[in-house]
């Protein structure tokens, strides 16, 4: 699995370099999120109760999405030796069911001597490019260059 993982050392990413993915948010997600989590609300469980709420269904949790952005981290930009120090969100809109994500980072500052990055992050709907959430990451590099 690791041949699909990068593996990018702070010599090797720019300010502007920017990794991207898309997701399909899925029943099967949210209860395996909720399992993990124990977040059972009923707006992530019950697509009738969310809807009696006013959304289109199941709502994704926003720490599932966070999530989607390790992912991004650790597999995509810089990917295998990333380690997330920080991360601030702000969730602008919610994700359900059946909704297709886009996940976007883009490198704000890279350090090779501190051997760090920081990068503005998006997450949108891949069909209407409306922001779902937006935010910065500060990461490091583990080992040795």
């Amino acid at each position: 699995m690791t041949g699909l993982v990068a593996g990018l050392r702070p010599r090797d990413i720019e300010i502007g370099q920017s990794a991207r993915f898309e997701h399909r948010v899925t029943d099967d997600d949210l209860d395996r999120y909720a399992a993990l989590t124990g977040d059972i609300s009923p707006l992530h469980m019950d697509a009738h109760f969310a809807r009696s709420r006013g959304f289109r269904g199941r709502v994704a949790h926003g720490t599932f999405l966070a999530g989607l952005v390790s992912r991004l981290f650790g597999v995509h930009l810089p990917g295998r030796d990333c380690v997330l120090h920080s991360m601030s969100v702000k969730w602008v809109a919610p994700a359900c069911v059946g909704d297709r994500v886009v996940v976007v980072a883009t490198v704000t500052q890279i350090s090779v001597e501190a051997a760090a990055m920081a990068a503005e992050l998006t997450i949108t709907l891949a069909e209407t490019g409306a922001v779902l959430a937006k935010g910065k990451v500060q990461a490091g590099f583990t080992g040795s260059d």
